[in-house]
């Protein structure tokens, strides 16, 4: 299974990154080039999950 999360920013834009096991927020906001506060929303997503035919 493989798990992203998916940012939400202010501007509208939605930024996803790889759940990596061990890896802090800090460091995933270095990946996404912004910060906490910038966040509207978070979602943990299976895309495995999304992609099955329904």
């Amino acid at each position: 299974m493989t798990l992203y999360q998916e940012y939400t920013l202010p501007d509208g834009k939605i930024k996803i990154i790889k759940v990596v096991k061990g890896r802090y927020i800090q460091e995933e906001m270095k990946l996404l080039n912004t910060s906490e506060r910038d966040i509207l929303s978070i979602q943990l997503l299976d895309k495995n999950f999304l992609q099955k035919p329904k």
